[in-house]
């Protein structure tokens, strides 16, 4: 993997992260709604799931696909109802000041883990971005740790800026203005949801 392939696949993945998407709409749901602290650890289930279709792509996720069959339509079903259940809790939020009580460090993972594992935008970039820009027949273990470690660096970067702006922005948004916000955030997760839910094979 050349030093050339690693700035372009840098640049790409940066611009398809933070394209707006079901992982970016539940981080800063979960940054406004529990503060700044609990993102990190969203973060780190949502580079878990990065690196579960890395490793994928990298062995061959036809392969993978083709014994695991329908295991993942129904993984998909499951993601698509578990942003509908994040959608439905965000539109009934009667405040948007972050809670006093929050979800366990494991269940913040697996927030960020699921979003991540059910996203078709990131099955998209795996399976149909990461070929063109390098050949995975061919990528050695130093190849693929270096992209595992690209990885982690382009999410951590994009997704900390999301969490630290939602951050900043639900301390000004209060009242009415946050239940606004609350309730177009929720919308689009239920509109994610029912797309998940709802997708033919």
């Amino acid at each position: 993997m050349t030093v050339q392939s690693s700035i372009a696949f840098v640049l790409a993945m940066s611009l398809f992260v933070a394209s707006p998407g079901p992982g970016a709409l539940g981080l800063v749901a979960e940054t406004m709604k529990y503060g700044l602290k609990s993102a990190g650890f969203y973060i780190f289930g949502m580079i878990l799931g990065d690196m579960v279709y890395l490793t994928f792509a990298v062995f061959g996720l036809a392969a993978v696909a083709s014994v695991m069959g329908e295991a993942f339509m129904y993984i998909r079903i499951a993601g698509g109802i578990y942003l509908l259940y994040l959608g439905i809790k965000l539109i009934l939020a009667k405040e948007s000041k972050p809670e006093k009580t929050v979800p366990s460090k494991k269940g913040r993972f697996l927030g960020g883990f699921f979003i991540t594992i059910t996203n078709p935008k990131v099955i998209i970039f795996y399976c149909g971005f990461l070929p063109n820009f390098m050949d995975l027949t061919r990528l050695t273990l130093t190849d693929a740790m270096v992209t595992a470690v690209l990885v982690a660096f382009v999410i951590s970067a994009v997704m900390g800026s999301y969490a630290v702006v939602a951050h900043r922005t639900g301390k000004f948004l209060t009242g009415r203005g946050g239940l606004n916000l609350n309730r177009a955030a929720g919308a689009a997760l239920i509109g994610t949801g029912s797309f998940l839910i709802f997708k033919r094979p």
